[in-house]
């Protein structure tokens, strides 16, 4: 996952990846492929089974994961690990699976699960030799749990992944900000009329512009999919294979996105935050700056702060909900990087190996802490929190371990649904169309990823179930 927008700025792929479709992208890409591949550093074997291990992190979170694979090939001596950075995994990956000549360990997003499994891609991990060794889903945390699985074919759920490190979503809000504004730094806000009432107070203008901001969803951004959720909705009914965009949910959170929308002024909260989209990873980042007191971000963005501002004091808490549904355990996304093995490796007892070796609970807590994220564990040790540097991981940790946690929708027309989402917010925000009239025209849309994904599953033989 990485630091900055990790899962939303992915380009659209194609709806399905037929073998048909998947060698003729070879044919085409392979070429180009041979020669910007993954590379590694030149390693003796000595007689070890080799296994290439693909994975998209580079800098710190890159270094982190090494330093896993070196511990790995350091504890023992019959096989060695290869890590590998690759640019666009997924796509680069799927090519090299279909041609028959796949990396032994493959590092994938929670969303890529359905199409890699529902395209034969992936070797699922509840079989064959070493799979004993893979810890049962009981050992994840409550909302990893689902991300882990999906229907093969004949519809019955496999396990296809190991989470690797995960990311939930909460607010973040600067707490000298709080305090200037008369407000109690220890009571931050647990519903959306307490954030609406207390971004109003934190706001602040000089001649008519903008030098401050309570909150706005325009920063970052990066999760226009997910509102939604936070009001009780979902993007699918799966059972239905139904959209529900234009669900009395979504209506809500978009009509409170509208309204917020019109008590700020678009224009000028758009002139306001013209140079965010550049300034992530800086000291210009819109919260480390002070020119937003709240802001809804994951656990990665203490790694900027401890970076680029490592005296703001700052509290993290679960993402205000609806005082209606405030009560009970806390809402928010929940993401993960996967662990799988693509179909057709050489030695898939090797691969087993290797990611049961990720998934001892001192590797994940390490790891974990290295990349600044809360624990893909049902359970933490007290020193992980402790020691953490991270200090809101106790509330991500929260969220992982929530039964209201949520994820993308578990469909291989996930990153399409997401593109047409992003297409629906600037709408809700810029425009005065009437908000169920903008929810109604991208349910169509959604709907009709739906049909045509049931459309090509019925070509193909796949069972009702699946």
């Amino acid at each position: 996952m990485a630091s900055a927008s990790p899962h939303d700025g992915s380009k659209d792929r194609p709806q399905g990846w037929t073998r048909r479709t998947l060698l003729g992208a070879m044919a085409a890409g392979a070429a180009g492929f041979a020669a910007f591949g993954p590379r590694g550093a030149r390693t003796r074997a000595e007689g070890r089974i080799v296994l290439d291990y693909w994975e998209k992190w580079t800098g710190h979170e890159g270094a982190a994961m090494q330093a896993v694979v070196d511990e790995f090939n350091e504890s023992q001596s019959r096989i060695l690990v290869r890590y590998l950075v690759t640019a666009g995994i997924d796509q680069k990956s799927m090519i090299a699976i279909a041609g028959g000549d796949p990396p032994d360990v493959l590092g994938l997003y929670n969303y890529n699960i359905p199409l890699f499994a529902e395209t034969g891609a992936l070797l699922p991990l509840d079989e064959g030799d070493g799979s004993a060794a893979i810890p049962p889903l009981e050992a994840y945390a409550e909302a990893i749990r689902p991300l882990l699985t999906h229907p093969d074919r004949t519809g019955r759920s496999r396990r296809w992944a190991c989470p690797n490190t995960g990311g939930a979503l909460a607010l973040y809000y600067n707490k000298a900000m709080f305090a200037q504004a008369g407000l109690d730094p220890t009571r931050p806000p647990a519903t959306l009329e307490q954030l609406a009432d207390m971004s109003a107070r934190l706001d602040a203008s000089r001649d008519g512009l903008y030098t401050r901001l309570g909150f706005t969803p325009t920063e970052p951004g990066w999760w226009p999919w997910a509102w939604g959720a936070y009001f009780g909705a979902t993007l699918t009914d799966p059972s239905a294979r139904r959209a529900r965009v234009d669900s009395p949910e979504h209506a809500a959170a978009f009509g409170w996105i509208r309204q917020t929308a019109a008590r700020l002024g678009p224009e000028r909260i758009n002139a306001f935050g013209s140079g965010w989209g550049n300034s992530y990873d800086s000291i210009n980042n819109a919260f480390l700056a002070g020119q937003v007191a709240m802001v809804l971000q994951g656990p990665w963005l203490a790694s900027v702060i401890n970076a680029h501002n490592p005296d703001l004091d700052y509290g993290v808490v679960p993402f205000p909900v609806p005082a209606s549904i405030a009560q009970g355990p806390p809402v928010g996304l929940v993401e993960s990087d996967m662990l799988c093995i693509p179909r057709g490796v050489r030695h898939p007892e090797a691969s087993m190996e290797f990611i049961a070796f990720t998934q001892q609970p001192r590797i994940v807590e390490r790891l974990s802490t290295a990349h600044f994220k809360n624990s893909v564990l049902a359970g933490v040790s007290p020193e992980f929190v402790a020691k953490h540097p991270n200090r809101g991981v106790a509330v991500f940790n929260a969220v992982a371990n929530s039964t209201r946690g949520f994820h993308a929708a578990r469909t291989r027309q996930f990153p399409q649904i997401r593109s047409k989402m992003g297409s629906l917010f600037p709408k809700v925000w810029n425009t005065d169309t009437p908000v169920e009239e903008l929810l109604k025209g991208a349910n169509a849309e959604v709907q009709s990823l739906l049909v045509l994904e049931h459309e090509q599953k019925a070509r193909r033989g796949w069972g009702s179930g699946a």
